[in-house]
This record gives C-alpha cells, sequence and structure tokens, in this order.
C-alpha cells in the first residue's frame, strides 16, 4: 500500500462520509464518529502514528470534550486504542502487518499479565462486584500491556520508531505552546515524556539541527516545571538525575546544562513574560496545599489487601459509606489515587508481582545498555513507577506500557551487530 495515492482515495472518501455522519448524528456523536474515521483511516496507512497520534490527540480531545467527565475521557482514549487495534487487523488482513513487529524480553510477562486482567475481571465477577465498576479498574491495568503491545508491533524499526517520535514531537510541542499561555491546571505528562530523549537527541546533533532541538528542550522544559503536577516533577528529576548518573560524556553534559541553565533563566523568563505569571503563580498553590484524601484512601485500601492479600477482592472491588477528607461519605475504590494500593486491593499480590516483572525487566536492561536513549527511556520508566506511587490519572497509567517497550526497543536495536554489506552512505 502506497500512502500518497492511498491517502488521496481515503480523503476524498473520508471527506464525504464525515459529511453523512455528521448529518445523521449531530452534536457530540457525530463528532466523536468522524474522529473515530478519521483515526482509523490514518492508523491504517500510518501505522506508526498509532501511539503519537492517541496520546496527544488522545489528551486534546478530551480535554476539550470530556471536560472532567471520568466516563468519556475513559471512552475517548479506549477507543482510540481500540480503533488502532483495529488498523492492525484490517491491515494484516490486507497482508502489511508484521512490518514493524519486533520481539523483546518482555513478550512473555506482558502477555501473562493480559492473561491475568482477563482472569481478574472473572474473578471480580465471581466476587460480586459490579459489572461497571470491574470495567474501569481493568482497564487501568489492560492500558499497559495494550501499550506495549501496540508499540512493540508498530515502531519496531527504526525508522517507524522514527517517524512517530516527530508525528510526537509536533502535536507535544504545539499542545505545550497553547498550554503555556493559558490559565488552569497543566499536567505536563507528554512533555516529561519528551524532555530526556530529546536531551540525547541535543548531545548527539550539531548546527542548526541542535539549535532547534534546544529551542523543543526548552518548551518542553518550561511546560514540565510549570506544571503544577507534583508526580511529574518527581518524574522528570528522578529521571534527571538516573541519566546524570548513567550517561557519559556530551549526553551527561547536555543534561547538566539544561539543569543548570533551566534553574537560572526560566525564573527570569517567567518575570519578564506575563502570560507565564498565571501558570507559573500555580506552582506555588501546588506546593500549599495538601492532598488530604490520598492516606485515609491508601489506608481503606490497605484495610481490603490485608484481608484477601494474596488476590486481593477481586477487580472492581470498593468499600461503600466511608468517610474521606475533602469528599464526605463516599465510596471508595477500585481506582486509588496511589496505583500500588489499587493493584493490592484489586489484584493482591500477584497481581503486583506482575505488574512489575515486565517493568523491572525493562529497567534493568535500559540501565545497563549502552545506547543513552535506553537509558533515556530506562530512566523515565524509574520515574514514573515512583509517581505512580502518587498518582492515579484518569486515563491510566498508559506510560509504564509504552516506556518498557521504548526501552527495550532502543535498547534491541542498539545490540544489535552491524551489516558489514551496508556502505557509509546507505548506513544510518
Amino acid at each position: 500500500m502506497r500512502p500518497a495515492p492511498a491517502s488521496l482515495v481515503a480523503g476524498a472518501a473520508l471527506a464525504g462520509l464525515g459529511a453523512m455522519t455528521m448529518a445523521l448524528l449531530p452534536g457530540l456523536p457525530g463528532i466523536l464518529a468522524v474522529g473515530a474515521q478519521v483515526t482509523l483511516i490514518t492508523f491504517v496507512l500510518w501505522p506508526h502514528a498509532i501511539l503519537p497520534v492517541g496520546i496527544v490527540g488522545g489528551t486534546a480531545a478530551s480535554g476539550m470534550l470530556a471536560v472532567g467527565r471520568v466516563g468519556l475521557i475513559v471512552a475517548v482514549h479506549s477507543g482510540i486504542l481500540a480503533t488502532g487495534c483495529l488498523a492492525l487487523l484490517l491491515r494484516r488482513a490486507a497482508g502489511h502487518g508484521t512490518a514493524s513487529r519486533a520481539r523483546t524480553a518482555a513478550d512473555g510477562p506482558m502477555a501473562v499479565l493480559t492473561a491475568f486482567v482477563l482472569a481478574g475481571a472473572v474473578y471480580g465477577l465471581v466476587q460480586g462486584n459490579a459489572g461497571h465498576r470491574i470495567a474501569v479498574a481493568a482497564y487501568e491495568f489492560a492500558v499497559i500491556p495494550a501499550y506495549y503491545f501496540l508499540a512493540t508491533r508498530t515502531l519496531g524499526e527504526p525508522r517507524a520508531l522514527a517517524k512517530a517520535s516527530h508525528w510526537y514531537l509536533a502535536g507535544t510541542t504545539v499542545l505545550a505552546a497553547t498550554e503555556l499561555t493559558a490559565p488552569g491546571r497543566h499536567g505536563g505528562l507528554l512533555s516529561t515524556l519528551a524532555l530526556p530523549p530529546l536531551l540525547v537527541a541535543v548531545a548527539r546533533s550539531r548546527g542548526w539541527r541542535r539549535a532547534g532541538l534546544v529551542a523543543l528542550t526548552a518548551v518542553m522544559g518550561t511546560d514540565v516545571v510549570l506544571a503544577a503536577y507534583r508526580a511529574v516533577w518527581l518524574a522528570a528529576g528522578i529521571a534527571l538525575v538516573l541519566m546524570l548518573v548513567r550517561c557519559t560524556g556530551a549526553v551527561r553534559g547536555a543534561v547538566a546544562a539544561a539543569m543548570g541553565i533551566g534553574a537560572v533563566l526560566l525564573p527570569l523568563t517567567v518575570a519578564a513574560l506575563p502570560m507565564l505569571q498565571q501558570r507559573a503563580s500555580l506552582v506555588g498553590e501546588e506546593f500549599e496545599q495538601s492532598s488530604g484524601y490520598r492516606l485515609p484512601e491508601a489506608a481503606i485500601g490497605l484495610d481490603v489487601f490485608t484481608a484477601h492479600p494474596f488476590l486481593g477482592a477481586g477487580t472492581g472491588q470498593v468499600t461503600p459509606g466511608v468517610f474521606v477528607p475533602d469528599f464526605g461519605v463516599t465510596t471508595v475504590g477500585p481506582v486509588y489515587h496511589v496505583f500500588y494500593v489499587m493493584i493490592l486491593a484489586n489484584t493482591g499480590l500477584v497481581g503486583l508481582l506482575l505488574i512489575l516483572r515486565p517493568l523491572l525487566r525493562a529497567v534493568r536492561t535500559g540501565l545497563a545498555a549502552t545506547d543513552p536513549q535506553a537509558i533515556a527511556f530506562a530512566a523515565l520508566t524509574c520515574g514514573f513507577m515512583a509517581a505512580a506511587g502518587f498518582a492515579g490519572p484518569t486515563d491510566g497509567h498508559w506510560e509504564l506500557g509504552l516506556l518498557p517497550a521504548l526501552t527495550l526497543l532502543t535498547g534491541r536495536r542498539a545490540a544489535q551487530p552491524a551489516r558489514p554489506h551496508l556502505s557509509a552512505r546507505n548506513s544510518p
């Protein structure tokens, strides 16, 4: 399938189909249906776009359409995942499904985790947990292997990974630059994922390319610092410190320079630009505020774990009628603001071990690698594993599936011996 002619035909068909859809389904349903059509055709033509478009587009779409509605946020993200899987199935049926597939050391553990998530949902039904709560909790667990396998099946080739990186950087830069000028709470998650790999790219580049990458790094770093989200600060801080420890030469210098220059120039930039001052004011508020509900919620979840230590109380478990500060009397669970408490309460020690096993395998491989990109992704994995102890995002900890896959893919690429028949002109 050649993208250029196929995209022309698809574009013409999509225009007519979109008009018909909006006529038949006005309002939000029509917008969602047209969005599904656009993403499906995009993913069929360019499978390497599934993750960057899904991540950046899902964040933007849920921010504009959901406006805090948890069910719609989950529906948007899970719908994009389902569309990506459908696109891969269609490509496979057409004979184009395995070009970018790659096997890694965590395939087996992630497959076991997938089976356990399905078994946990059945166990939750047996325990009498509500179906909609089982679906929510299962989604939170399932996004980890889902993002992992989507990455290993669409980004296995270096060219596909490079293209996906360009799509991701373009979307994240636009989103970050837009959000920097807007008041309100901002996560900075997407910028955090881009920052360490960008620093590696800065160290490897020269001339105008380096200047452009430095500018991108400045935008991403500013968005992270002004995120007003402590879990993001923790993840980014751990990642940069690990890179200072594990990387060498120019990469270590780039990381140290970014941290030092940022500490000096960022306060001056904020003081000079009024549009950043509103964002900066949220940073101080975040330090002053205390999320008092986390500890009571964690205590309730640990009580559930204590009563059911091995398999938990079943996926979708809840404790109704509990008083929680800042919430009042409410139902606690199945999703907790501490991800590890959620794992223990829903799936017990068995679930915790099955989730940690592929993550730790990827971290060990990445931190021992010689490729600084693999080290950067492994460091980010460590950072977000730590942040998961303090955060429970609505769309799940999908980065714990994506980052191990990227760690192993880049480490695998670096470990492959060079092919001697390639000339210097054709070699990457």
